[in-house]
C-alpha cells in the first residue's frame, strides 16, 4: 500500500505539526500520523463552561522567535499579555515575582535565601542572558558545565532551602520533577523561562493547531507499530488503524516526533544502543484541573501560587491576565504521583474524579485565597502521561549518539521535547533540525539535482 507523501511524521503534538509545516515549505510532501483521535498532544484543548480552553502549553515567550514566525505565517493571530506572575509563601506571607517589576520583585522573591545560592543563580542567568543558545538543551555553556557537574543532581548544587524556595517552582512546572531529579547541564532551559516574559494567543492554542493542520495530510487514530527498514534505509511504516487493521505504508523518510520512550520502542529492533539512551530520558505525569468560578479567585497583583513538596498540588494560577475567575490547578512532582496512581485509568479522568480533585486543590489554595465550592461553575480534568520531560544528565552524550553515523538509519530523523527542551519554542527548534536532516539527505539532494527545483520557503535552523 503506497502513499502520496514522501515523508511520514509520527506524532501530532507541536513538534510533529511544525515538522510537517517545514517539510511542506521545503517542497517535500509529508503526512502526519497520530495515534489519538485528535491532534495537539501536550498543547491539547477542551471545552469548559462553553468556552474552548487549553489544557497544556499555552504561554508564548517574547523570545519565541520560531513560534511567532510560524504563527505570523499561518495567521494573523492576536496575542494578549500574560507576563510572569508567580508567588510563594514565606513565613506565612505571599511574595510575588512579577515581570512588570522584574528587578524589585526578584529581589523580594529571593530575600531570605542564602547569598551564595543567589549569586550562583545570578551567574547561571548571566550565561543565558549573554548567549541565547543556552536557553536550549546542549547550549554551549551548559554543555561544558555538564561534563564535570552532571553526575550529582541539581539539589546538590544549591542548598535545600534554596531548592525548596526557588528551584522546585521551576522544575515541577517545566519537568514535573523534583530538584533531585534534574541536572545542572539542563538548567539553562529553566533559566530561559525565568528570564522571559509571556503572551497568550487570544483565541487559544486550538485555533493555532486548527490553522496549522487545516490543509495537512493527516491520519488520526493510527498507531505506528514498526519502522520498516531494508538495506539500511527507511522504506516505510507498519501502521494499525482504529479498527485494528494493519498495513505497510511506503515512505522515503520518517520523522519520529514522539516522546523519547515511544521513539525508543520503535527504534529498538534496529539500534539497541540508541534505544537504551532514549530509555534513560524520564517523563513524569502531570494532572491538570481547570475550574471556572462565578467570581475572580486571584487578583491582578497575585495571579499564581506555588506549593511545596509536602503538597500534591504544585501550583495554582489564573488562566489568563483577564481571566481571574478561571483557575488552572496543576498536580506534579513526587507527592502528586501518588495521587495520579490512584486516579489513573484507560478512559482518563471522569467527572466524579474531577470534582474530588478540585475539592483537594481548593482546600490547598483556601489557606491563602478565598475559594469556595459554592463559587464553582464548571470543572474539567486531564492527565498527561507521558507528561513532562525531565531530560537526562549529560545530554551532550545523546546528541553525540544521534549525530554518529554508526547509529544513523538513512531516512530516519528525530524531533521532540527531549532534544532541545520542553518549551514550545524548543520543540519547534527540534522540528527544524529534523527537517534539515531530511532536506540534506543524499536522496533529497539527488532529487533536487535531477529536477532542477530548489527548496523554497524552508525555515533553516
Amino acid at each position: 500500500m503506497t502513499t502520496t507523501a514522501a515523508c511520514a511524521v509520527v506524532g501530532g503534538g507541536i513538534s510533529g505539526i511544525a515538522a510537517v509545516h517545514y517539510l511542506r515549505n521545503a517542497g517535500i510532501p509529508a503526512e502526519l500520523i497520530e495515534r489519538q483521535a485528535t491532534l495537539g498532544g501536550r498543547i491539547s484543548s477542551t471545552t469548559l463552561d462553553g468556552c474552548r480552553i487549553d489544557l497544556g502549553g499555552k504561554n508564548i515567550g517574547r523570545h519565541y522567535e520560531r513560534f511567532r514566525a510560524l504563527a505570523s505565517e499561518l495567521g494573523p493571530f492576536a496575542f494578549e499579555p500574560f507576563g510572569i506572575n508567580t508567588s510563594r509563601v514565606r513565613n506565612g506571607r505571599i511574595v510575588t515575582l512579577d515581570s512588570t517589576r522584574r528587578l524589585g520583585s526578584t529581589f523580594a522573591y529571593l530575600r531570605g535565601c542564602p547569598l551564595p545560592d543567589a549569586l550562583h543563580l545570578g551567574g547561571l542567568c548571566l550565561r543565558v542572558w549573554l548567549d541565547a543558545r543556552n536557553r536550549f538543551l546542549d547550549g554551549p555553556s551548559f554543555a561544558r558545565l555538564a561534563r564535570h557537574s552532571d553526575d550529582p543532581p541539581l539539589d546538590q548544587q544549591f542548598s535545600p532551602a534554596f531548592c525548596r524556595a526557588v528551584v522546585r517552582a521551576m522544575s515541577v512546572r517545566m519537568n514535573g520533577a523534583e530538584p533531585d531529579e534534574i541536572h545542572l547541564g539542563n538548567f539553562g532551559t529553566h533559566l530561559g523561562m525565568w528570564l522571559d516574559t509571556y503572551d497568550q494567543l487570544r483565541d487559544g492554542m486550538s485555533a493555532f493547531v486548527g490553522a496549522a493542520t487545516a490543509s495537512m495530510q493527516v491520519r488520526c487514530g493510527a498507531r505506528v507499530e514498526r519502522i520498516v527498514v531494508r538495506n539500511g534505509r527507511v522504506r516505510g511504516l507498519l501502521v494499525r488503524d482504529a479498527a485494528g487493521r494493519s498495513c505497510e505504508l511506503e515512505y522515503d523518510h520518517v520523522v519520529l516526533a514522539t516522546p523519547a520512550g515511544v521513539s525508543a520502542d520503535l527504534l529498538r529492533e534496529h539500534d539497541a544502543v540508541l534505544a537504551a539512551a532514549l530509555d534513560g530520558i524520564r517523563y513524569f505525569p502531570v494532572l491538570v484541573v481547570v475550574a471556572a468560578y462565578h467570581r475572580p479567585i486571584f487578583s491582578a497583583q497575585v495571579r499564581g501560587l506555588s506549593f511545596g513538596p509536602d503538597q500534591a498540588l504544585s501550583n495554582a494560577g489564573a488562566y489568563g491576565a483577564d481571566r481571574l475567575d478561571m483557575v488552572r490547578y496543576t498536580f506534579s512532582g513526587r507527592k502528586a504521583r501518588e495521587l495520579i496512581e490512584r486516579v489513573r485509568h484507560a478512559d482518563g479522568v471522569d467527572n466524579a474524579q474531577a470534582e474530588a480533585l478540585l475539592d483537594l486543590a481548593e482546600a490547598t489554595l483556601r489557606q491563602y485565597m478565598p475559594v469556595q465550592r459554592s463559587d464553582r461553575r464548571d470543572v474539567v480534568a486531564h492527565l498527561f502521561d507521558p507528561g513532562l520531560c525531565a531530560y537526562a544528565p549529560h545530554h551532550y552524550r545523546l546528541r553525540a549518539l544521534l549525530n554518529d553515523d554508526r547509529h544513523a538509519i538513512d531516512g530516519l530523523s528525530f524531533a521532540g521535547d527531549y532534544l532541545r527542551g520542553a518549551s514550545i519554542e524548543a520543540c519547534l527548534f527540534s522540528a527544524q533540525e529534523a527537517v534539515s536532516r531530511v532536506v540534506q539527505s543524499p536522496l533529497e539532494r539527488r532529487r533536487r539535482r535531477s529536477s532542477g527545483v530548489g527548496y523554497s520557503g524552508y525555515a533553516s535552523t
